[in-house]
């Protein structure tokens, strides 16, 4: 995949957060393993996207990426809240609207 088609494809799915609101249930892919989730809150500011999802596993997703002379690619953590913990999952695959 040429670095056009990879900036593409990142602009496609930042293209998805711009809509998504609270509770919205999604269906995201990192690391090849598809977690189907819900919108938990939105940080949108002109250069940045935050995500946090609920999973159905009583997890929560954080999506993020910034703006750097093009969005960097969306990287993905798990929290687990109770024992404060975050584990880095990688970059974000695939996200779809359910």
């Amino acid at each position: 995949m040429s670095a056009t088609e990879r900036c593409h494809e990142v602009s496609g799915l930042v293209d998805t957060f711009v809509d998504l609101q609270i509770e919205d249930a999604l269906r995201v892919t990192v690391a090849g393993v598809t977690i189907d989730c819900c919108v938990h809150d939105i940080d949108r500011r002109d250069s940045r996207f935050t995500l946090l999802l609920k999973t159905f596993a009583e997890d929560y997703l954080r999506i993020e990426t910034q703006w750097a002379c093009g969005w960097l690619d969306p990287q993905v953590d798990r929290l687990k809240p109770v024992a404060e913990e975050r584990q880095p999952l990688g970059e974000l695959q695939g996200i779809e609207l359910l």
